[in-house]
C-alpha cells in the first residue's frame, strides 16, 4: 500500500467525519424545526413539518452514508467504495434539485406569508391557536403587528378584539395587561417593528446560510466521490 492511497485514506476518513456530524446535525435541526414549527405553521401553511421530515431522513442517510466511507475505506472494499460513490452521486443530484427548486419558490413563500399574516391578524382574538402562534412570534422576533402596533386599531376585527389595545407580546418587558390602551402610554414601551418584514428576513438570512452551506457539502462530497473512486481503483485485494 503507497503512501498516497494512506493520504487519500486519511482525507477519507477526515471528510467522512466531516459528513458525519454535519448529518447528526441536520438529524437535530430537523427535530428541533419539528418541535418548535408548530408556531410557524400556520403563516407558512404547514411547510415546516415536511422541511423538518426532509432534514431528518437527509441527516440520518447523510451520517450513514459517511459511517458507510469510513467503513470502505478503511477495509479498502471495492464494492462498498462504489455504493458509497453511487449514493453520493444521488444525494448531490437531490441537494441540486432542492436548491433550484426553493430559489424558485423563494419569492412565492414571500407572498405566502404576507397574505397568512393579514389573515392572522384579521382573525385576531388573543386566544385561538393562530393568535397565540403570532404572540409567540411577536415575542421571540421583537416586533408588533404585521407592519407595526397600530395595525392592531385598523387591521382587526372590532368584533373579536379591543381596537385600543395591543397584545402584551408587543411589550418590551411583558407583564399582565401592558399593551391595554396603549396609545396613552410611551410609545418606547413596545415593539415598533412590523412582524411581515422581520419573518420574510429571517427565512432569507437563513436560506443564504443554508445555501452556503449546501454548495460546502457539495464540494466536499465530490472530493469524496473522487477519493472513493481512486481508492477502488487502488485496493489491494477486496474489488467487486
Amino acid at each position: 500500500m503507497g503512501f498516497g492511497t494512506n493520504i487519500m485514506k486519511t482525507l477519507m476518513f477526515v471528510f467522512n467525519a466531516i459528513v458525519w456530524i454535519l448529518g447528526l446535525v441536520l438529524f437535530v435541526i430537523g427535530i428541533v424545526v419539528l418541535a418548535e414549527g408548530k408556531n410557524w405553521n400556520d403563516i407558512i401553511d404547514g411547510k415546516t413539518v415536511p422541511v423538518s421530515a426532509m432534514l431528518i431522513v437527509v441527516g440520518l442517510v447523510i451520517a450513514v452514508v459517511g459511517f458507510l466511507g469510513c467503513f470502505g475505506a478503511m477495509k479498502q472494499n471495492g464494492t462498498m467504495l462504489l455504493i458509497y460513490a453511487i449514493i453520493l452521486g444521488f444525494i448531490i443530484i437531490i441537494q441540486l434539485i432542492a436548491g433550484i427548486l426553493a430559489f424558485i419558490y423563494s419569492d412565492e413563500a414571500e407572498e405566502v406569508i404576507k397574505k397568512n399574516a393579514d389573515q392572522f391578524l384579521k382573525d385576531y382574538d388573543g386566544v385561538s391557536k393562530t393568535s397565540h402562534s403570532l404572540n409567540v412570534i411577536m415575542e421571540k422576533m421583537e416586533c408588533c403587528g404585521v407592519n407595526g402596533k397600530d395595525d392592531f386599531a385598523t387591521k382587526t376585527d372590532d368584533q373579536k378584539w379591543v381596537q385600543e389595545n395591543i397584545p402584551d407580546s408587543c411589550c418590551k418587558n411583558v407583564v399582565d395587561q401592558c399593551g391595554w390602551k396603549y396609545k396613552t402610554k410611551d410609545s418606547t414601551l413596545y415593539y415598533s417593528d412590523g412582524c411581515v418584514n422581520k419573518v420574510i428576513d429571517f427565512f432569507k438570512e437563513n436560506f443564504k446560510l443554508a445555501g452556503i452551506c449546501g454548495l460546502v457539502f457539495i464540494l466536499i462530497e465530490i472530493i469524496q466521490i473522487i477519493l472513493a473512486i481512486v481508492l477502488r481503483r487502488n485496493a489491494d485485494g477486496v474489488l467487486a
